[in-house]
């Protein structure tokens, strides 16, 4: 994959960033995207049938579901956002979490961008599997309560345990130090009202991945 210098319109900043993505089972679902997403899906799924009808047996099977799991809402978070770390630059702070039930970490701090720093994220990020619950209160307040911190990047199908606003009211209570959320939407049954509200109120975009 090539290096990006934005994921999804959100422009590469220099601002202390922290990418975290939700990792929860609804995540497998499929990612309808733009139009470009929507034919990649269907090659993705042509492709993965192919290749495993035509090798066969275990490992058709296998190398078939390779190529096709790129074209959920996981696997387009994947392919857009691992070109975005390739490219932030030289001396940039910037952390991967992820969520379902629990938050898996990347690094527990802010690590700065450098070769080693850009790979160690991005095989983190290419290894991660959906399943589970969606705590995304637990996510964002592990992202803003980490040390340094002054963007989070959060990527979602929206649907938080609990429920929305739950989640939105708790935000208003523990972002005291103003950190910016921008929010990017996955999926046809995202819940775009409660995305956009958190970025609204905390001072970061709204993106959905059908733009």
């Amino acid at each position: 994959m090539k290096k990006s210098d934005d994921f999804y319109g959100i422009e590469t900043s220099t601002q202390n960033t922290l990418y975290l993505i939700d990792i929860s089972g609804s995540m497998e679902g499929i990612d309808e995207g733009s139009i470009k997403d929507q034919v990649m899906r269907q090659v993705g799924n042509k492709a993965g049938n192919t290749v495993s009808n035509t090798i066969g047996g275990k490992i058709g099977n296998i190398l078939g579901k390779q190529v096709t799991k790129q074209a959920t809402k996981l696997g387009a978070v994947k392919r857009k956002l691992i070109p975005a770390i390739k490219g932030l630059p030289d001396g940039k702070k910037f952390a991967v979490f992820a969520y379902e039930d629990n938050v898996k970490k990347q690094s527990l701090e802010l690590r700065t961008a450098t070769n080693t720093a850009r790979t160690s994220a991005n095989i983190f990020v290419e290894n991660l599997r959906a399943g589970g619950g969606t705590n995304t209160l637990l996510g964002l307040t592990e992202a803003i309560s980490t040390p340094g911190v002054q963007e989070v990047i959060l990527m979602s199908d929206g649907l938080p345990n609990g429920g929305p606003q739950a989640v939105l009211e708790e935000i208003r209570k523990i972002n005291t130090n103003n950190v910016i959320i921008h929010t990017i939407a996955f999926g046809e049954d995202a819940d775009h009202n409660f995305m956009r509200t958190l970025a609204q109120e905390n001072g970061g975009k709204f993106i959905t991945s059908k733009m």
